[in-house]
């Protein structure tokens, strides 16, 4: 299975089977993606966190397909983020200005 799971500040374990993130997003202590068992967790405590996938979509069919899934936090002026292929599982960090 792949998701992501957060433990919030009130200590409650959440995940995206169970919770939109827009509810709980400013609420979140910790953040990590399940890879099908593979785990890459993030520094507790950053100052703001964020997920998403990308995905592609064929015009005529209707038919989507996720690309990647990634995690990442904003800290000291940067946003990191880390992003998991879906095809070959590789992992990219990325780290930009804010």
């Amino acid at each position: 299975m792949k998701t992501w799971n957060a433990i919030l500040k009130n200590g409650k374990n959440v995940s995206e089977e169970d919770t939109n993130w827009n509810d709980i997003k400013d609420e979140i202590y910790s953040l990590e993606l399940d890879n099908n068992g593979q785990k890459v967790t993030l520094p507790k405590n950053a100052e703001k966190y964020i997920q998403g996938k990308t995905a592609s979509g064929n015009m005529f069919s209707g038919e989507c397909k996720v690309e990647s899934r990634y995690i990442g936090f904003h800290n000291n002026g940067s946003k990191v983020i880390i992003r998991i292929n879906e095809s070959n599982n590789n992992i990219n960090i990325e780290i930009t200005s804010l």
